[in-house]
């Protein structure tokens, strides 16, 4: 019996002994295969690159495992020895495998014929995270094993929890148990009470199955089973247990919320991979300090969208932005969109970019990405180059529309916005209404090739064509670039490149690149000066003045906007964009409205209509997130900050509003206007400069206009008699020679001849059509006299000279006044509710000397004023008194 006894137990030990023989052969070949020491000594946790705003506030995480790290000291004890309690109870006492727990995991996965009974230690699942897969398989336990007793050789057990808690998963894509926290509950976890420790720390077994915006239910179950775990172990009382087993902490988990910064973080997601590669992107742990205001693009991507949503309602468009599927991705999308970019032209650091209305609707960013025309928004580019070239805000365009034939096509007509035209017109005027014609006269004058160099410098580089319609924005720009390029205003004349990284750390804090402010210089800075000046007149007077208050939207009470301010609105044929850029010292910000697919925005929607209504709010807002806070935290503004300062060489000058030179009289209107010394009027201005730029009709593309003067040169007579005959007896009650003819009585008609010692031009009109308010006028057979107007005083007509043209001289305007029944003139008949004002002297070349005839015995003079009084004779013998 004795010999059997020790029988049985010599095979046992020779079983257990070839078992053990086996186990560490296998324990030996599978150490073969697991990663080298070095690896294990500096093993990395792969950190996102993080993306902080303005003010260094974190916004975004480049990460493929999202994870923030932390340390062990800075965690409550309640949260590490509930994790002790739940996962390993004798961490701080086994040599990284729990031989008692294997041994019973071990005979519970025999009897059942599987490995379900995981029996690892915080060590084991550690390693299993670091390094290993999640088969469930012997080769996978002998592997973990044998790493885990390695890693306990080389780390403390506090610097192994730590690892531990920073790498294992705690839900679908959440890493480290400070990301947890972020996303459950918003907080950072020193700050976790016990049920939501219990809740985060009780995830890492089944980090999917206890997802708890998923499957709360069973996120609580797990939870109570935590919490009993931590009063047994003696890690909460008896009191916290019941005071946490009773708490519904889910109901306040952190809401999923639409990121307002996805657009500009996707513009700068490419930047970076190029330079950095993908890999150190998302787990380097990159720290990318960027130009965004975050509070300001928030506020900005609510107010758009409001607005638009707010536009959509007022239009009854057929589709809106809130019947759009909320899980629908697209490049385009069907509703009108919208965006907005801001950007200091001090530094160039972009504040603001919105490049639609929905990042997960649609990808595409309309302010970096798209291409758009620009319509009048572009005009500050044509004036800047006009006032390069010699043109000041007072300088005088006739507005009155031109056509342009191309082998007796017509294939343009200038026009305005209103379809009406408006005379003589400062250049600071055709800027502040946005004049067509005006524009389009400007650059027949300039040219369309200075434009387009001048665009360029601008920073405007999308494809443009030297032609007459790039005036008025018939070309596409980038928004982002034509917004940039109004930096150039405030900025005294440079330009400002964009920047959107001020600078970017390694993990270890050393500065990797830092941005450098990159100026341009572009014009003068009193062109700047000059060109600010007129844009202020678009917000104070003109197009834009729907600046300084607009009602509430939303929630949002209405907006004053009362600080300095300039820019310009624009609208392209058949309202398909509308734009308006503005600008303060300080900010500017520039928004796009349009529809994807170039639909109308319908009818007498502009940028005035469209796009405007959100800059005062962003803009006002932007000013207020600048401010110091009083003590009651309220801001304190200081308007200052925000003014145009006017350079040395600026001069201010009191000019006619009619003429735009000095003014001739105590009767004329008169406005202050900026010059740059030196191109101001003056009194010679009159008999030595000529105001009115030319801009005449060129056919083919004419360079000038060569008048047939019988061989005879083209100067002003020193003498020119004038003959005015009025017929059947009416009476005239007063005659104002400059600048008007003032009829208080209608009159059958109106003979205007010269004498025949005047120069003329044998050439024969053979027909006339003048747009200038509807006035269809038809000439038969009249002898065009040249002294009716003067070389370059040609501002609106089209000339045939031997039976091709249009012609109509600039000495006469219309205006409405009095009803003539019927006006001659050589021949012409006019039936039109509108009456001449003749001004044969009105313009800038005037003769030495004029002699004025006033015929007939039954008429009185009550008054008459003349330009040039003291050079004049009057022959008033004929007058009689009343």
């Amino acid at each position: 019996m004795r010999k059997l006894v020790f029988r049985y137990i010599l095979v046992f030990f020779v079983i257990i002994l070839f078992f053990c023989g086996i186990g560490i052969g296998l324990f030996y070949y599978y150490s073969n295969e697991l990663p080298p020491l070095s690896e294990l000594q500096h093993y990395d946790l792969k950190v996102g690159s993080e993306v902080y705003d303005k003010n260094d506030k974190l916004i975004h995480q480049f990460s493929v495992e999202r994870r923030k790290l932390t340390n062990l000291s800075e965690l409550p004890p309640c949260l590490i020895n509930g994790v002790l309690a739940i996962e390993d109870k004798k961490f701080y006492h086994h040599w990284g495998m729990d031989l008692t727990g294997f041994l019973r995991a071990l005979l519970k996965n025999i009897r059942k014929l599987d490995l379900s009974e995981g029996a690892s230690t915080i060590t084991q699942q550690l390693a299993r995270n670091m390094f290993l897969s999640l088969d469930k398989t012997i080769p996978r336990k002998i592997k973990e094993a044998l790493l885990a007793i390695r890693i306990e050789k080389h780390y403390s057990k506090d610097e192994i929890l730590e690892l531990y808690l920073n790498k294992v998963p705690f839900g679908p894509g959440l890493y480290g148990i400070e990301m947890a926290s972020a996303k459950y509950f918003n907080k950072e976890a020193k700050e976790l009470t016990i049920p939501q420790a219990a809740l985060i720390i009780g995830m890492p077994q089944l980090p999917s199955a206890y997802y708890p915006f998923r499957y709360p239910e069973r996120a609580m179950r797990r939870r109570q089973i935590v919490l009993r775990s931590m009063l047994n172990n003696k890690v909460i009382t008896q009191q916290e247990y019941e005071v946490a087993k009773q708490d519904s902490m889910l109901l306040y988990r952190l809401k999923e919320k639409r990121s307002t910064s996805d657009y500009f973080i996707e513009y700068i997601r490419p930047k970076l991979e190029r330079k950095y590669g993908t890999n150190m992107l998302f787990t380097g742990g990159l720290k990318i300090y960027t130009t965004m205001d975050s509070e300001l693009q928030t506020y900005a991507d609510s107010i758009l969208n409001l607005n638009l949503t707010k536009f959509e309602n007022k239009n009854d468009y057929e589709v809106k932005y809130s019947d759009f599927p909320k899980d629908t991705i697209d490049i385009e999308t069907k509703y009108i969109q919208g965006g907005v970019f801001s950007i200091e032209p001090e530094t160039g650091y972009v504040r603001v970019l919105i490049g639609g209305r929905n990042f997960n609707h649609s990808k595409l960013n309309r302010m970096i990405q798209s291409q758009r025309q620009p319509g009048s928004s572009f005009k500050p580019i044509l004036y800047t180059t006009a006032l390069v070239n010699g043109y000041t805000p007072a300088t005088i365009i006739q507005d009155q529309s031109i056509s342009f034939i191309q082998n007796d096509t017509l294939f343009y007509r200038s026009r305005n916005y209103s379809l009406k035209n408006f005379g003589y017109t400062r250049l600071r005027d055709g800027l502040k209404k946005s004049r067509n014609v005006v524009a389009i006269k400007t650059i027949y004058d300039l040219g369309p090739r200075k434009v387009l160099q001048f665009a360029r410098r601008f920073g405007i580089t999308t494809p443009l064509y030297p032609v007459y319609t790039l005036a008025i924005g018939s070309v596409e720009v980038y928004p982002s670039e034509l917004i940039s390029a109004y930096t150039t205003f405030p900025n005294e004349g440079e330009r400002v490149k964009p920047i959107f990284i001020r600078k970017i750390e390694d993990q270890q804090g050393n500065i990797l690149e830092s941005a450098e402010i990159e100026k341009i210089r572009v014009i003068d800075e009193k062109i700047a000066f000059l060109m600010t000046s007129m844009m202020q007149s678009v917000i104070d007077e003109g197009t834009g003045r729907g600046v300084r208050w607009q009602p509430g939207v939303g929630g949002h009470s209405s907006v004053s906007y009362k600080w300095t301010a300039a820019g310009k609105t624009g609208t392209t044929d058949d309202f398909r964009d509308a734009w308006f850029i503005g600008f303060n010292k300080k900010l500017v910000t520039g928004i796009w409205v349009g529809f994807d697919d170039n639909s109308t925005l319908r009818k007498s929607q502009s940028g005035a209509t469209a796009a405007l209504p959100s800059w005062p709010f962003i803009m006002k807002k932007a000013i207020l997130l600048d401010s110091p806070l009083n003590n009651k935290g309220k801001p304190i503004i200081d308007g200052s900050k925000y003014q145009f300062e006017k350079p040395e060489g600026i001069v201010t000058v009191k000019i006619s509003k009619e003429t735009g030179l000095l003014p001739k009289n105590i009767f004329e209107e008169t406005i202050d206007e900026f010059f740059i010394a030196g191109t101001q009027p003056t009194p010679l201005s009159d008999s030595l400069n000529y105001n009115f730029y030319p801009t005449f009709y060129r056919e083919n593309e004419m360079d000038s206009l060569v008048y047939d003067l019988g061989g005879r040169p083209y100067v002003w007579p020193d003498s020119t008699e004038y003959t005015f005959s009025l017929l059947d007896t009416t009476k005239l009650d007063s005659l104002d020679y400059y600048p008007t003819l003032n009829l208080k009585e209608d009159i059958d008609s109106l003979i205007f001849y010269l004498d025949e010692d005047t120069l003329f031009c044998p050439a024969y009109v053979e027909s006339l059509f003048v747009v200038r308010d509807s006035l269809d006028l038809k000439v038969f057979s009249y002898k065009f006299y040249p002294e009716v107007f003067r070389e370059n005083e040609i501002d609106s007509l089209v000339y045939f000279l031997g039976g091709v043209a249009h012609l109509w001289p600039d000495s006469i305007l219309w205006r409405e006044k009095h009803v003539p029944d019927k006006i001659n003139l050589w021949g012409a008949k006019i039936i039109k509710n509108k009456i001449p004002v003749i001004r044969p002297d009105s313009l800038l070349y005037g003769p030495d000397s004029l002699h004025i005839k006033i015929e007939e015995d039954s008429l009185s003079l009550d008054s008459l004023f003349f330009m040039y009084s003291d050079s004049l004779e009057v022959d008033d013998t004929i007058l009689q008194e009343e």
